[in-house]
């Protein structure tokens, strides 16, 4: 991983700040006060209806808070106050728990300040999140630089270590970009609940690299979160028999049903990579507990996240489509709590809970109208009322992107031998982020293959970022381009530079702004201009930038795609996903095309 000693210095400076802080003796002291009524709490709710997610009631109460976290919930607790009470009249309003996101990805993007700008006052007041693209881009350095930030911010804010980096992504001379002894490490922090999403189709076939880290895992009372997309049967049965507690990949009530009765906890997805939530709930129809069940975003780009909300928006969605509010609440807040071990902190309006929780309108209607985290009100009315600090990325962080040549002869598909055409294995766009292996015959000129906009054909390149020159060609079918190119830095689980388009000249015209932007992606068209870029020069995944600014840049760069030929709903999440090694079938990663199921590299020539 590099810089032993920085993550030891991390380790250290996170011993004082804990997921469950002990509390002083002075804490303990003043929360019993205020529970006896013998002294006045720092702040009071009244008159409000009150979610209780353990019993699945609601009931008209009182919430008294001491310090950060709550003292005591019942009626008729106004007398308690005095002048130095904070009151808030909750009189014909809901308190429910703080909304937790229990999978997600806040590395890619904006900064996670910038995100929680938007997401506390829509009711985030808990989250754990992966790290697995920063930890790919930027190795050590990007596991401390989004730590750091973590510790800094006013919610529960939690990572995972990044597996994913791990299995997949190199620093250029083969050694992974963080190594079993970092992880493990990673293990010791008390912000790092467990084990990131663990691929079921390495687990399985490759167990010795794994088991040992998925044992220490346990061992500290971490979690070990899943990846279990495809896995039924005997395979999904051994996946859980090793420890690995969970699965946010379930597309169907079938899929979900299957994992429940395994003792797994199901992450049910409404975000921008997949919208699943519809499907899964369906199980609840078999009168299936849920009580292992979770919402989660599993990621929110900046154009859904101001367009649909965060976790209001997707408890919001689960109550349209006919969940219970109560159990809505739970699923966003207990339930997330109980499968991370943080229910007796975390999750609930009860005494000694932290006290995060949201006012709303009505037991239906999910806008949030006041939040508080830790015993502060921290956003009212769709506003962020809190310092929210970035942590600059150190200059040490990295040289940024490397990704070798980018003159246009780098791109080109040579096929030796004079030929005029070529049969080629080509990567068919089979979905958002699908993929089928099909097969074209396309034109040679001059020993190169040439694109074919008539066939939907584009040529694809991956370029390692970091110094090897490494690169993978190979052709796409699908993504309708017909004229131009489009580059980025962001692709999935290796952060390489990932280029598509109808002309060598164009790949590389592209690639090369986006290394001059120092990482993000950028629209050119068929005559080498720039059409519509988003710069993110924080590890080449990260804008600085507001979210508003980010999803305006977004949604410029998919509306020139457009304006080229692109018909796709989401083709910056189709290129990003064009190296996706977990989801079947033929990806392109800087090694060449892999047949994701063999888990073998397999010739871009047919015959």
């Amino acid at each position: 991983m590099g810089r032993p000693g920085s993550m030891d210095a991390a380790r250290h400076a996170v011993a004082r700040v804990t997921p469950r802080p002990p509390l002083s003796p002075a804490e303990s002291r003043r929360l019993l006060a205020v529970a006896l009524g013998q002294a006045p709490p720092d702040l009071l709710v009244t008159g409000g209806d009150v979610v209780n997610v353990y019993t699945g009631e609601v009931v008209r109460s009182d919430v008294a808070v001491a310090g950060a976290r709550i003292a005591t919930v019942g009626p008729d607790l106004a007398r308690r106050a005095d002048e130095r009470t904070t009151p808030i009249d909750a009189r014909g309003r809901v308190l429910v728990p703080g909304f937790i996101d229990g999978h997600t990805h806040l590395d890619t993007l904006v900064t996670i300040p910038e995100f929680l700008k938007e997401a506390i006052p829509r009711g985030l007041t808990g989250v754990v999140t992966e790290m697995s693209q920063l930890v790919s881009a930027l190795g050590a350095a990007g596991v401390d630089w989004f730590l750091d930030t973590l510790r800094q911010q006013p919610i529960h804010a939690f990572a995972l270590a990044p597996v994913i980096a791990f299995l997949t992504a190199d620093d250029g001379t083969g050694r992974p970009v963080i190594g079993e002894a970092a992880l493990r490490e990673l293990l010791d922090d008390p912000l790092v609940l467990g084990l990131g999403e663990v691929y079921w189709h390495r687990l399985l076939p490759e167990p010795e690299r794994l088991l040992a880290l998925l044992a220490d895992a346990r061992a500290r009372g971490k979690s070990v979160e899943g990846h279990s997309a495809g896995a039924r049967g005997d395979k999904l049965a051994a996946v859980a028999a090793l420890g690995v507690g969970s699965c946010h990949e379930p597309i169907t009530a079938g899929e979900a049903l299957a994992r429940l009765r395994l003792g797994l906890h199901v992450l049910i997805r409404e975000g921008s990579v997949r919208r699943d939530l519809e499907a899964v709930l369906a199980v609840r129809h078999d009168g299936i507990s849920l009580r292992r069940a979770a919402l989660c975003s599993d990621g929110l780009w900046p154009p859904d996240l101001l367009a649909r909300g965060h976790m209001d928006g997707i408890v919001q969605r689960a109550i349209d489509l006919g969940l219970p509010p109560v159990t809505a609440f739970q699923m966003a807040s207990l339930n997330v709590a109980e499968r991370f071990g943080l229910d007796e902190d975390l999750g609930g309006i009860a005494p000694g809970r932290f006290a995060d929780f949201l006012i709303l309108p009505d037991l239906r209607t999910v806008r949030p109208e006041l939040v508080v985290a830790r015993g502060q009100v921290v956003a009212r009315e769709g506003r962020a009322l809190v310092p929210l600090p970035p942590v600059p990325l150190p200059t040490a962080a990295g040289v940024g992107l490397q990704p070798g040549s980018l003159d246009p002869a780098g791109f080109r598909v040579v096929v030796p031998g004079g030929e005029r055409q070529a049969s080629l294995r080509v990567i068919r766009v089979a979905g958002d982020i699908v993929t089928a292996e099909d097969a074209a015959l396309l034109d040679v000129v001059e020993g190169a293959v040439i694109a074919d906009p008539d066939q939907d054909c584009c040529l694809a390149a991956v370029l390692d970022r970091h110094g090897s020159g490494r690169r993978g060609l190979g052709v796409v079918r699908g993504f309708g381009l017909r004229a131009g190119a489009v580059a980025s830095s962001v692709s999935f689980e290796t952060a390489d530079l990932v280029a598509l388009g109808t002309a060598p000249e164009a790949l590389a015209t592209a690639a090369r702004r986006v290394v001059q932007l120092g990482g993000g992606l950028a629209v050119v068209d068929g005559q080498g201009s720039v059409r519509a870029e988003l710069a993110l020069p924080l590890g080449g995944v990260v804008s600085p930038a507001p979210a508003a600014a980010v999803a305006a840049r977004l949604d410029a760069v998919e509306a020139a795609l457009r304006v080229q030929g692109c018909r796709l709903a989401r083709p910056v999440l189709t290129l990003e996903t064009l190296t996706f090694s977990a989801i079947p079938a033929i990806r392109l990663t800087s090694r060449g095309l892999l047949d994701v199921k063999r888990r073998v590299t397999v010739p871009l020539r047919l015959g």
